[in-house]
């Protein structure tokens, strides 16, 4: 039996390790928490932290691991790829990618060198660098975090520094980046490419809690509704730039985008599967899959999942959201309509566990309409 090895063990990685295992695949799972959602659907777990290279590397080799990868991390993905490199196996990045892909500073002077998506931002260590800043409102983050940790809003010099506290101890560098605050609706593009060739460029709305820093997000719409036509279609124009600017030949990539005034600006990119389970969304309405192309690629099988039929229109994706630190359960949680699927990534009773600190996913589901627009 063939093995993979994934990175992670939380809920964006389930539908990995449940797709590898029905693939026949022999799956084994590492983290440097015993717990999540994919710790009882793993064949093998081993403790180890998914930033570890020289020990998941041994244990690649040692139990003769033909795939690596992770869904929905950033923190993952140089770790997927110098893996892979050094056991010769397939990589849709190179490290030197994915260094920059997960570093938000680094990826805004890639783009501002290439008179991509302008935004104004500055690298901030201390308080002195902030010093003359005076872009407002401005978004603090960490400059190599993931999962909107460590981010915030900030109206004044004042809350900029005390965002910039909360950004420093939520990077693993103690660097962070601010930003000026784009305006407008926020979009997602979900990327595929093969041999060079971008053959997938979905948009979808990205609908996010009001109030909240960091965009976190509470729902998915399929097509995307919230623009022009023309709006739209300049978001995936600059997706393609983006993408081809990078120069990814293979593989996903996932971006978010908000829709100014001034045209679409980046928020983030990252060449990888997204961790919204969007790729079902796209399944149902495109008959696209691809979770499975993207493995189909990492394993060099016949690339079927892109093949499929329209299926569908307007379907949305509705996520479970609640605060960390209670437990958990499914009774609030119903869908608002008989849904195409849902999930839950706890069982009733398990404590809501920290990510972004504010609101965090406890599952979702699948709707035939954007009901979740409204909500």
């Amino acid at each position: 039996m063939r093995k993979a090895l994934i990175l992670g063990t939380g809920a964006a990685q389930v539908d990995a390790i449940r797709y590898l295992r029905n693939a026949g695949w022999w799956v084994i799972g590492c983290s440097y928490l015993r717990q999540g959602p994919g710790l009882a659907l793993v064949h093998d777990f081993r403790q180890i932290n998914i930033i570890d290279v020289p020990a998941l590397e041994k244990l690649a080799r040692d139990e003769g691991v033909e795939l690596v990868y992770s869904v929905g991390s950033d923190l993952a993905m140089p770790t997927v790829a110098r893996v892979a490199t050094a056991l010769g196996l397939r990589s849709f990045i190179s490290p030197a990618l994915a260094d920059l892909t997960q570093n938000k500073v680094s990826l805004r002077d890639y783009l501002r060198c290439r008179d991509i998506s302008p935004v104004s931002y500055r690298q901030l260590r201390r308080h002195a660098d902030a010093a003359g800043w005076d872009c407002f409102p401005a978004i603090v983050k960490p400059a190599d975090s993931q999962g909107q940790r460590g981010v915030c809003r900030a109206e004044s010099m004042g809350e900029l520094l005390a965002c910039l506290d909360l950004a420093l101890a939520a990077s693993r560098s103690a660097t962070a980046i601010v930003e000026e605050l784009l305006e407008g609706p926020e979009v997602s593009a979900n990327v595929f490419v093969v041999g060079g060739e971008i053959v997938v460029n979905e948009l979808s709305d990205r609908l996010v809690v009001a109030d909240f820093p960091g965009g976190i997000p509470r729902g998915h719409v399929l097509p995307a509704q919230s623009a022009s036509d023309a709006a739209r279609g300049a978001a995936r124009a600059l997706a393609a730039r983006c993408v081809r600017a990078l120069g990814i030949d293979n593989g996903p990539v996932y971006l978010q985008m908000k829709l100014t005034p001034c045209g679409p600006r980046i928020i983030e990119i990252t060449p990888r599967l997204d961790g919204c389970h969007i790729w079902r969304l796209i399944r149902e309405a495109r008959g696209i899959d691809l979770l499975a192309a993207s493995f189909q690629l990492l394993a060099d099988e016949p690339l079927r999942a892109l093949d499929g039929p329209p299926r569908a229109d307007d379907l949305s994706l509705h996520f479970f959201l609640q605060a960390p630190g209670e437990p958990f359960s499914r009774a609030p949680h119903q869908p608002p309509r008989a849904p195409l699927y849902s999930e839950f990534y706890l069982h009733d009773g398990h404590v809501v566990a920290p990510v972004n600190g504010h609101l965090e996913k406890v599952g979702y589901c699948l709707l035939r309409q954007p009901a979740c627009a409204s909500r």
